[in-house]
């Protein structure tokens, strides 16, 4: 197997391990519209990293947390309804990240790869950067996993209880941005949501508990993108719309399915 193959297997695989397990928390607490404004902000971050000279990971990290905790601040204040400020901050940020590439990049920045994913930009660096991330969210789900349940599936109980939902609503938007920044270069900036809520979407529809489903969105985001990736490299095309397809089709399979076994 060619060395670039490997580490995009590789790299799949560490991103839908992580993808598919925070994205049940999203479709739970219907959060899908501030994952996309999150990824939006990758673009920004991409660039103020190329331009810091800092890199593009610690760019897209700074940028994801600080716009995650700036929603979360006006959210807190209903300044506006959260629509309007997703809404907004997924524009701005989406055309800050557009006019600071265009200032700061050169003729080497391939604008296509970054929008919708390139499997031979992966280095054994962002294996190691995926892995890490993959092992410290894992890490947290795993401590803090009944009180973030509890938030998600009943958030009255979660704070007559003693559960501070601030400190956690920003812990779960820090690991959103975590997430973000290690699957712009698998499925790109503008895709990194589908990758977050369809493998889900496909679960619930065969899940009979919480547990179950973060564990069957976690399998199917990874034969997804593996799936993907084969056609990708197959045909030639885009990895992220390559990836998007093929999660379609098993969605629209499973709902087919649902449908039949409800009949």
């Amino acid at each position: 197997m060619e060395d670039f193959i490997f580490r995009a297997l590789l790299a799949a695989i560490g991103v839908s391990v992580i993808a598919g397990s925070l994205g049940c928390f999203i479709i739970w607490k219907q959060m899908s519209y501030f994952a996309e404004s999150i990824s939006h902000s990758a673009l920004l971050g991409i660039a103020l990293g190329l331009a810091s000279g800092l890199g593009i990971h610690i760019g897209l990290i700074f940028i994801g947390v600080l716009f995650a905790a700036l929603i979360v601040f006006l959210q807190q204040i209903d300044f506006l309804s959260n629509d309007t400020i997703l809404g907004i901050f997924a524009h701005i940020s989406l055309s800050l990240g557009i006019v600071v590439l265009a200032l700061v990049g050169d003729e080497n920045i391939d604008y296509f790869s970054l929008l919708f994913g390139d499997i031979l930009s992966i280095s054994n660096q962002d294996i190691i950067w995926i892995y890490t991330i993959l092992i410290l969210i894992s890490t947290l789900l795993i401590i803090f996993w009944q009180r973030l349940l509890l938030l998600t599936l009943n958030e009255e109980l979660a704070m007559v209880s003693g559960i501070n939902r601030l400190v956690y609503q920003l812990l779960f938007m820090l690991m959103i941005a975590l997430t973000v920044s290690v699957s712009v270069q698998i499925i790109g900036v503008l895709l990194i949501t589908s990758l977050l809520i369809i493998p889900p979407s496909v679960a619930r529809a065969f899940s009979s508990s919480p547990t179950k489903m973060v564990f069957l969105s976690i399998i199917i985001s990874t034969i997804a993108v593996v799936i993907g990736l084969n056609i990708s490299m197959h045909y030639d095309i885009a990895t992220g719309p390559a990836i998007v397809i093929t999660l379609g089709i098993l969605f629209v399979i499973s709902q087919l399915f649902t449908n039949k076994v409800l009949a």
